[in-house]
Parts: structure tokens; C-alpha cells; sequence
């Protein structure tokens, strides 16, 4: 609004804080090869006409990064919390601090929602011990699911315990 330009500062106002929208670069022109092969989008989500070989690839290098038999991928935003956690279990652990959409879909999900001190892996560990110790309240059954949720690009990691009643 002032007509000045700032030099040497961080955008923290966008979802450009990887420097990802630079119009030069190794990101840009990464994005220009990119777009001349897959278009500038699938338009849809992948489940009804979206899924692209790059989606599948992405899946399988994050499964073997991390030694696993498969991962799922998804798109950021509101829905993909909100809607993906309730699809993938039941009951939950929040860290404090998560975005709203991650309570949401906790929430709808009908999970057992705990919450643990932000950033905290101590905390974190004790309720997950106490969760596998003790088990459902009042039965004291194993949980049939803990799935961690993890929001990993931002400065500060944010995980999510959610666990499932059998």
C-alpha cells in the first residue's frame, strides 16, 4: 500500500512460506515442466477423475522412505482434514494447538478426543503409554486403531493420536 518494496523477509501470510509460488528458480522451473506435461491440474478430486501417475509415485517413495507397505497423499486444505481423518479411524488425541479443520474432522469422526501439550513428545508418549496400558474407558479393551496425524511442512510440528474403539 505504500508503494515501497521490502527486501529480506519472510512471507508469512500465504501458504508460500517454502518460497514454492517464486516466478524464477529451481521451483519455477520445475512448475513450468511440469504444467507442459500434466496441464495446470486434474480439476477434480482423484477419486472420481484426478489421479495422476505423479500422485501414485509420490505415495510409493513416501512408503518406502518411510518402510511401510503403502501411504496416502493428499491435497492441503480445510476439506482434506476435515474429511479424511472421520474416513480413516474412529477415536482421538489432539495436540493442542492443531488447526481447526484436524478438530474438526476429529470431531466428526466420533473419536475420544485427548489433548497433549504442543511440540511435546513427552507428553505425546505418556498418553499413548496410558492408551495402551489402560485401553477403552470402561472396558479396558485395546483400541483397535492409533493413527498419528501429523502436519508436517509448518514450523511447528503438529500430531494427532486418534484412536479407534473395536
Amino acid at each position: 500500500h505504500t508503494g515501497k518494496v521490502v527486501k529480506d523477509v519472510i512471507n508469512m501470510g500465504s501458504y508460500n512460506y517454502l518460497g514454492f509460488a517464486e516466478s524464477t528458480g529451481t521451483c519455477a522451473d520445475a512448475a513450468i515442466e511440469a504444467t507442459q506435461i500434466y496441464g495446470v491440474g486434474v480439476g477434480s478430486t482423484r477419486c472420481e477423475m484426478g489421479n495422476l501417475d505423479i500422485h501414485e509415485e509420490l505415495e510409493e517413495l513416501v512408503a518406502r522412505f518411510l518402510g511401510v507397505e503403502a501411504s496416502m497423499a493428499f491435497g492441503m486444505g480445510f476439506a482434506t482434514n476435515s474429511m479424511n481423518i472421520p474416513a480413516l479411524t474412529g477415536k482421538v488425541k489432539n495436540d493442542e494447538l492443531n488447526h481447526a479443520s484436524l478438530v474438526l474432522g476429529a470431531r466428526l469422526s466420533g473419536s475420544t478426543i485427548r489433548v497433549f501439550k504442543h511440540n511435546n513428545m513427552q507428553s505425546l508418549e505418556k498418553l499413548l503409554r496410558d492408551a495402551i496400558v489402560h485401553g477403552q474407558p470402561r472396558t479396558h479393551r485395546p483400541w483397535k486403531k492409533i493413527l498419528i496425524v501429523v502436519e508436517g511442512i509448518y514450523r511447528y510440528v503438529t500430531i494427532s493420536v486418534l484412536l479407534t474403539h473395536t
